[in-house]
């Protein structure tokens, strides 16, 4: 009785290690190649950055001085300040495929630009938070709609835009936001789509 059994734990312990070895190798494999590409990221030679499709505020779009609540006010000049730099969304790229891309000198600028999107996107949709909450609704759907139109990657903000759609009888609009979902990642965009789908 006890020689198979011990034959059997031997083939489940070579088996176990050979599975073992088999992950180990890949994982070596897969950390070469990403120190493969990095040592090529840092020799890429730095690109033109000007014509990037950098995002626009537009200022004189924007429901300003509607709402007299001070966040609101420090939000408008966070906006006004914030229009004065360069904003480019490249939360879709690591940073070994922005130096890849567009040369490691470029690095340090572009995650700034990329940064400068983040705050953007968190101030429209606290804007637009804060304008549906002191009764400008329709303000509040302006604001959330240019956050759309730059393609946050902020579930939340078209939850809240669908939202508001409903309340004020647009639901029809809310077909149309679920195509524009596609800018968020893929796991946002499946649990979104969803959430979206079930206010039609």
């Amino acid at each position: 009785m006890l020689f198979p059994f011990l034959a059997i734990f031997l083939i489940f312990l070579l088996v176990l290690n050979l599975l073992r070895a088999k992950a180990l190798r890949a994982e070596e494999e897969q950390e070469a190649s990403f120190w493969e590409r990095e040592s090529l990221a840092n020799q890429t030679r730095k690109k033109d950055i000007s014509n990037l499709p950098y995002v626009t505020l537009p200022l004189n779009d924007l429901p300003f001085g509607v709402c007299k609540l001070e966040e609101c006010q420090e939000i408008e000049e966070k906006l006004i300040s914030l229009s004065n730099d360069k904003i480019l969304k490249l939360s879709n790229l690591s940073n070994t495929d922005i130096k890849l891309k567009y040369g490691a000198a470029n690095l340090p600028l572009l995650s700034k630009y990329d940064a400068n999107f983040t705050e953007l996107s968190n101030l429209i949709f606290r804007y637009g938070e804060l304008l549906n909450e002191n009764g400008f609704t329709k303000e509040a759907i302006q604001v959330l709609e240019y956050g759309v139109s730059i393609k946050t990657d902020m579930s939340k903000l078209f939850l809240l835009l669908a939202k508001l759609y409903c309340d004020t009888g647009q639901s029809e609009k809310i077909t149309a936001l679920i195509e524009q979902t596609s800018c968020l990642s893929p796991l946002l965009q499946d649990s979104t789509t969803q959430q979206l789908k079930a206010m039609l």
